[in-house]
């Protein structure tokens, strides 16, 4: 009776260890397929470099950051504002010269304007402010980089690389960019582009225009362009005839107060209308 007790009873342990083993390589096996299922963005060398120039650990180390931007286009004014935004972008707020303020929280856009242009609201909050952050936006989620390349340059060849957008990224996936990198200090110093918004890709790719970055400065240790043309442009012979400027100035780093990006009272929300 004692050894069929024996036997019964290591039988029990040899098979609840049989069980802990199971329920171990079970663990394991999930562990595992949770490590695969999270694998890391591929950072290319011409992004890398990009970013290590225009100091983009020390720029996301900061909280907001606020500029003045005067923009004029075939001669005439066409924006006098006020940013104060994220350094990554999920907040920002417009105040222009002309009363109206714009707001984005990160997630609605607002104006205190409801009888403006609803469009051009929503289209000016999101377009200066990325030309602006650029150079740290280039390794976002959805950014796709192809077609490296040289290219004519004012003179010289250039590398260049083309940016575009996995589908549901942003108000207008079907944009894309070819940024210019200068060989010696690798700035970014330009990046053709459409504005796919409200007439869609096909139409767009018809006028492709093209910013220049020129005048850099540093503000606490990070470079900025405070001097923006704006050209024709074709993918045969580069930068062409200027047709608009922007001038920034005023840039400050501060620490973030989210009650800057809080909704006004008197706010309309401005939809996305594509």
């Amino acid at each position: 009776m004692k050894k069929i007790f024996l036997s019964f009873t290591f039988v029990t342990i040899l098979s609840l260890i049989s069980c802990k083993e199971e329920v171990k390589k079970e663990e394991t096996t999930l562990q595992e397929t949770e490590t695969i299922e999270t694998p890391t963005k591929e950072v290319t060398p011409f992004t890398k470099d990009i970013e290590t120039a225009h100091k983009k650990n020390d720029f996301l180390s900061k909280e907001a950051v606020s500029y003045t931007i005067v923009v004029k286009f075939g001669g005439q004014d066409y924006l006098d504002a006020k940013f104060t935004q994220s350094v990554d972008g999920t907040m920002i707020k417009m105040e222009k010269a002309d009363g109206e303020t714009i707001i984005y929280d990160g997630t609605e856009v607002y104006t205190n304007k409801a009888d403006g242009d609803l469009g051009r609201a929503r289209f000016d909050i999101f377009t200066w402010s990325y030309f602006f952050a650029l150079p740290y936006k280039l390794n976002d989620n959805g950014t796709i980089w192809s077609d490296f390349t040289n290219k004519p340059f004012y003179g010289e060849e250039v590398p260049t690389g083309k940016l575009s957008f996995e589908s549901n990224i942003g108000d207008a996936p079907d944009d894309w960019y070819v940024a210019y990198k200068n060989p010696n200090n690798n700035y970014l110093v330009g990046a053709a582009y459409i504005v796919s918004y409200g007439k869609g890709k096909e139409k767009a790719e018809e006028e492709p225009h093209a910013v220049k970055y020129n005048n850099f400065t540093e503000v606490e240790g990070i470079p900025f362009s405070t001097d923006w043309t704006y050209h024709m442009w074709t993918n045969e012979t580069g930068f062409g005839d200027l047709i608009g400027e922007a001038k920034l100035s005023n840039i400050t780093f501060s620490k973030l107060n989210t009650e800057v990006f809080k909704k006004p009272s008197d706010a309309t929300i401005v939809p996305l209308n594509k």
